[in-house]
Formats: structure tokens, sequence, C-alpha cells
């Protein structure tokens, strides 16, 4: 996430750019617990003021946006036709529902 929008957010809804990035890892279901880089006392606490930040749906889609990963090679050439059909053999699987 750019630093500028960690920024932006924590002075629309009143919080530090680290609480808008800490509670934004917390909003990803396949976080178990991120780690803080806290060297004092003054920055744990800031760190712990994470749990009581909210988002509004903006703040979500601009921190979504913002977050995502443009994976590149090899991931982009998998999705090609040929390297597909190449690996999968033109399988393709139905879905149950």
């Amino acid at each position: 996430m750019p630093r500028d929008l960690a920024e932006e957010v924590a002075t629309q809804i009143g919080a530090t750019p680290a609480q808008v990035a800490l509670a934004w890892t917390l909003l990803n279901p396949a976080v178990t617990s991120p780690i803080i880089g806290a060297r004092t006392t003054k920055q744990v606490e800031d760190n712990v003021g994470a749990l009581g930040v909210r988002f509004d749906d903006s703040h979500v889609a601009a921190l979504a946006k913002a977050s995502v990963v443009e994976l590149g090679f090899p991931h982009e050439f998998m999705k090609m036709p040929l390297p597909r059909a190449v690996v999968f053999g033109d399988l393709t699987v139905q879905s149950r529902g």
C-alpha cells in the first residue's frame, strides 16, 4: 500500500498510518497475526490502536485497489491458452453447484 494513501486514510479516520496499515492486514482472512516492528512502548501502543480502526466502504475499496500485486511470470504465462492446454490437457472440470 502506498504510504501517501495510508496517510490520507489515516487523516480521514483519525488514526495513524501504522494503524491503517495494520488494520488493513487484519481484514485479510489469510493473515492470522500481523507482525509488528515496534521498538518502543509508544510504538506498541500505537500499533495496538489498529484494533479499534474501522474503515468505510470507500476506504476498503481504495486500499484494496492500492494493494493489488501484479504476479507477472509465470502466473500471467500460465493463464494463456497454450500453456494451460499443455499442462492440463484441455481438461475442464465442471463444478457441482
